[in-house]
């Protein structure tokens, strides 16, 4: 009788033990089918595309984030990844303007890439500086917003490379000489459009051995700067400019009212989250 005991009782724990891996396999199961139905495929391009920003040589319809603000789309041949992206979203495109935007690769298929390129490089502090609007200006501004988002992107002539060293490698666009291209322009509606060519060789990358690649953007962002601490936040646009809805500067540019809104170190603004979005791509 004793012995039958024993025997229910480690069946028992064998049951428990059995039903738990159960739920275990289950759940990871259920994950890598919910994450294989958000893989893209790489999309086709008919030809060769020209890395010039117009991404209107690209055929095919537009990926979409969850949140409508940004669109893009990958391709890619043995040698190179090509990317184009589109954003109309106006705080995403102040935010692409003033502190950069970064295009980051995970050969793992993952979030968080740990290489690629921050091009546009955005604002430093030293380009701004306080100045009171007239009114005159002010009205110019309601009725320029296109331009002055042009003029908020500014000179794009600047890439910093990540990953490749400790520090982010500073580089002229056109003076690259790893075979990387990339272009950021503003359409007439104000939105900005976005072009990149990277070879896979640029950033250590096998192709063979990776069959879906994670391509994640991300905006930079507003981090106010600590009191009595000059040094503090020193990559910020906004770092010791006195940010407001009346500040104005990139070295003598007008700052419109709309872009300056919201920079205050002493409360949260919609400028200190940066915009983000995710892709995993099946690689041809």
């Amino acid at each position: 009788m004793g012995s039958s005991l024993w025997i229910d009782y480690f069946w028992v724990l064998n049951f428990n033990a059995m039903t738990r891996i159960y739920f275990i396999m289950l759940i990871l199961i259920s994950a890598n089918v919910v994450a294989q139905k958000n893989v893209k495929e790489s999309v086709t391009l008919e030809k060769p595309v020209v890395i010039d920003g117009d991404v209107n040589d690209w055929p095919m319809e537009w990926w979409v984030d969850p949140d409508g603000k940004f669109f893009c789309n990958v391709s890619n041949d043995a040698d190179n990844l090509y990317v184009r992206l589109k954003v109309a979203d106006d705080l995403t495109q102040q935010k692409i303007g003033l502190f950069g935007l970064s295009l980051k690769l995970n050969p793992s298929g993952k979030r968080k890439g740990k290489v690629g390129l921050k091009y546009p490089t955005g604002r430093d502090a030293s380009e701004f500086k306080k100045k009171e609007p007239t009114e005159a200006e002010v009205a110019r501004d309601t009725r320029d917003k296109v331009e002055m988002k042009r003029e908020l992107l500014g000179d794009v002539d600047v890439v910093e490379l990540i990953g490749l060293a400790k520090e982010n490698i500073v580089s002229a666009r056109l003076g690259l000489a790893n075979g990387i291209e990339a272009m950021i322009i503003t359409l007439p509606d104000g939105s900005y459009t976005y072009e990149a060519k990277i070879p896979f060789k640029a950033f250590r990358i096998k192709k063979s051995e990776v069959p879906i690649l994670g391509v994640e953007f991300q905006t930079g962002r507003y981090t106010p700067q600590a009191k009595n601490n000059p040094n503090t936040n020193q990559n910020s646009p906004a770092s010791g400019a006195g940010m407001g809805p009346n500040s104005y500067g990139m070295a003598g540019y007008r700052m419109p009212r709309y872009y300056g809104a919201g920079f205050s170190s002493a409360q949260y603004n919609t400028f200190s989250t940066p915009g983000y979005f995710f892709v995993a791509v099946k690689l041809k």
